[in-house]
């Protein structure tokens, strides 16, 4: 029976419908990218999106109904929501001031007010990990280069399309792509031109979730192969 229906973020991409143990796979899965990205018990998460993407309200049982465990439930952190409104970037430094995350998660698109221009947060405050996300798209190579030589505590992205009810975060160390094989059938269709002789299998990336009723669709996510000798015998997809 559902018990919660969703509009995907994307225009045109529908609404998703959940039973309470689909909603329970869907935070599985964020909370699982949690862990990839090194979020443990104890740590604080400071979420500044919307409270309709999944990374907001699958948070916390506190911010979804029929939500019995969030990703902070599964991990053992603590999450706090800013809306993620371009005029609240003040409020948002008013909480890293006083909240003091390990994590920032944050949509992309928010990406420059946070380091450039009057908006930007000071360099004492830049001192938690930054995770950035989109529905169904992630930032270009040159924006991520450019972001992460200017905050201090590290950049990583979460691949999401909410569609297809898909988050899965990079690995830190070799940026492959973790995706929960018991949660997501995923693989790399519609191949893409190759950039260099060096890059092996780019392509779309096609997932369906196990714990919801869906239709395996092929999201705007580019991945490639990843590398071999990366140093995580997990790698099996890179975000490209």
């Amino acid at each position: 029976m559902s018990v919660l229906t969703v509009q995907a973020e994307r225009p045109g991409a529908g609404f998703l419908e959940f039973s309470r143990e689909a909603l329970a796979g869907y935070a599985e899965a964020l909370g699982r990218a949690w862990g990839v990205l090194g979020v443990g018990a104890g740590d604080r998460v400071v979420v500044y999106d919307y409270g309709s993407s999944p990374v907001a309200y699958l948070a916390s049982r506190a911010f979804a109904p029929y939500l019995e465990r969030g990703a902070s439930e599964l991990t053992g952190a603590t999450a706090l929501c800013v809306d993620g409104l371009a005029d609240n970037v003040g409020r948002l430094a008013h909480v890293l001031r006083h909240f003091k995350p390990r994590f920032l998660f944050a949509r992309a698109e928010l990406a420059p007010l946070l380091l450039a221009g009057p908006t930007a947060m000071p360099v004492e405050q830049r001192t938690a990990r930054l995770v950035l996300s989109a529905d169904g798209d992630t930032p270009a190579r040159s924006e991520r280069v450019s972001w992460e030589g200017r905050w201090r505590g590290g950049l990583s992205l979460l691949a999401r399309c909410d569609a297809a009810a898909f988050l899965a975060a990079e690995c830190p160390r070799c940026r492959a792509l973790r995706v929960p094989e018991d949660l997501y059938e995923a693989r790399i269709t519609r191949a893409l031109p190759l950039r260099s002789p060096h890059e092996q299998g780019r392509g779309l990336l096609t997932v369906r979730p196990r714990f919801l009723d869906l239709d395996p669709l092929t999201t705007e996510l580019s991945v490639r192969s990843p590398a071999k000798g990366n140093g995580c015998s997990h790698a099996d997809l890179e975000l490209a």
